[in-house]
C-alpha cells in the first residue's frame, strides 16, 4: 500500500540523530509559519529554510521539493491523532460505551484544538496535497486505534467494526473542517466543538450497536 504515494511526495531520508530530528522539526515549524503568514501560495523552500535558520540544501536533504515536505506535516499531524486514540483504550479495561465515546472524542478533539492556528495552517496544506494519497498505514492505524476501543464497550457491541470506525472518524472530520472553517465568527467556536464531537460521538456509536 505504501507505493501508491507517489515518489516525490516521500522524504528523501528519515532523521536518524537527534540533532537531524531537531532539524526536522524546526524545519515543520517553520512551514507552518509561513503558511500563516504567508498564505499556500507564498510559500517556497527559500522561505521556509530561511524562517528555519537552515540552508536550503539542508530542506532537501529531507525534502526534495515543496510538496514533499507539505506532505510529512500533513501525514504527522494524522499520526499525532492515531496516538491520541490509541490511549484512549491503552489499558485494555472495559468500559461503558459512553466513556469511550468521550475518550475518542476527546482524543480527537485534543490534536486539533492543541495549536489552532497549526491546524488551520493544515487544512490549507489539505486542499493542495491530495490527503487520500497519505499512507494507507496511518489510516489503518486511526481506524484499529477506534476498533480496539469498541472492542472494549462494556455494553454495546458491532457487526462491523471497521465500517463503524470509518463512519465515526469521517463524521469527525467534517465536524472539525466546519469548526475550524467558522473560526472567523469568534472563538467560541472551538469550545462548541468538544461538545458537539462527543455528542456526535455518543449518538452514533449508540445508534450504530448491534443491541
Amino acid at each position: 500500500m505504501e507505493s501508491a504515494v507517489p515518489q516525490r511526495l516521500k522524504p528523501r531520508k528519515p532523521p536518524v540523530q537527534a540533532r537531524a530530528g531537531a532539524t526536522i522539526e524546526a524545519i515543520h515549524e517553520a512551514a507552518i509559519q509561513v503558511l500563516l503568514s504567508e498564505g499556500l501560495a507564498r510559500l517556497t523552500t527559500t522561505r521556509v529554510a530561511e524562517r528555519a535558520g537552515v540552508s536550503v540544501g539542508t530542506l532537501y536533504q529531507y525534502f526534495p521539493n515543496k510538496d514533499a515536505l507539505l506532505y510529512a506535516i500533513l501525514l504527522r499531524h494524522f499520526e499525532d491523532m492515531a496516538e491520541a486514540i490509541e490511549r484512549v483504550s491503552a489499558d485494555g479495561a472495559k468500559r461503558p460505551l459512553s466513556d469511550l465515546a468521550d475518550g475518542i472524542a476527546d482524543a480527537y478533539v485534543s490534536v486539533k484544538i492543541a495549536r489552532p492556528d497549526a491546524t488551520t495552517a493544515l487544512y490549507r496544506v489539505a486542499g493542495a496535497i491530495d490527503q487520500f494519497r497519505l499512507s494507507a498505514g496511518v489510516y489503518k492505524r486511526l481506524e484499529t486505534a477506534v476498533v480496539r476501543g469498541l472492542e472494549n464497550a462494556s455494553d454495546a457491541t458491532y457487526g462491523d467494526f471497521g465500517r463503524v470506525a470509518f463512519t465515526l472518524l469521517s463524521a469527525l472530520a467534517g465536524l472539525s473542517r466546519g469548526s475550524f472553517g467558522a473560526l472567523a465568527s469568534g472563538p467560541d467556536v472551538l469550545s462548541r466543538f468538544r461538545e458537539e464531537a462527543r455528542l456526535l460521538s455518543r449518538a452514533y456509536l449508540r445508534a450504530a450497536a448491534d443491541d
